[in-house]
């Protein structure tokens, strides 16, 4: 009796070692688990943002140089006053105004297909005669800028305007995030952000 009584004593601990054994392993394993979710939410995360990149990316299949060029099949010779690149109906246009000493001169191109939408020209109102071109071998390139702009704002690059302000050449960018919108000043050949404005 003595004997049994000792024996189911030592069943009986080695039955609860096992218990919490299993208990540690089971807390270990809950561990794993919750650490392996909050991984996978930080990885959903980023996938869902570098597919946001790569979807704006592939919507604007005609670089800014393409884009100049269709222009300056339409207008030849011009000077560049401003570049727009901006959505439209969820869809990527280029607008591209340029000028010379008579006219200003609209182009209209969407950005994923590379078709003119349309052009346009008029004549040049009396206190524009004496405006620059924008020299683009001087300016930051719209990749620069963003980089820059989104240092300065939450969000990623979705629009973009490289224009003259007082013969100084700007880009302002706008940077979206899921609740807010910010636009960033960067003047284009010293890569100084001259303004942020959230709206």
């Amino acid at each position: 009796m003595l004997k049994i009584g000792t024996l189911g004593k030592a069943t009986a601990s080695v039955a609860l070692a096992a218990l919490m054994l299993t208990g540690c392993s089971s807390n270990n394993d809950s561990t794993k688990s919750s650490s392996k979710i909050s991984s996978t939410k930080s990885q959903t995360k980023k996938a869902v943002k570098e597919n946001t990149t790569k979807l704006k990316t592939q919507k604007i299949n005609l670089s800014q140089s393409e884009a100049l060029n269709k222009f300056n099949e339409q207008f030849k010779d011009k000077k560049i006053k401003a570049i727009d690149l901006e959505l439209e109906n969820n869809k990527y246009i280029y607008k591209i105004d340029g000028f010379d000493m008579n006219k200003e001169y609209t182009v209209n191109i969407d950005a994923n297909s590379g078709k003119i939408l349309n052009t346009h020209s008029e004549k040049l109102d009396l206190d524009e005669h004496l405006q620059k071109g924008i020299n683009l071998d001087k300016t930051i390139t719209r990749e620069e800028a963003s980089k820059i702009a989104e240092k300065h704002a939450t969000g990623t690059s979705q629009e973009w305007k490289l224009e003259q302000d007082n013969n100084q050449p700007i880009w302002e960018v706008k940077v979206v995030s899921a609740n807010k919108e910010t636009k960033v000043k960067i003047d284009a050949i010293n890569k100084k952000v001259l303004h942020v404005e959230k709206d």
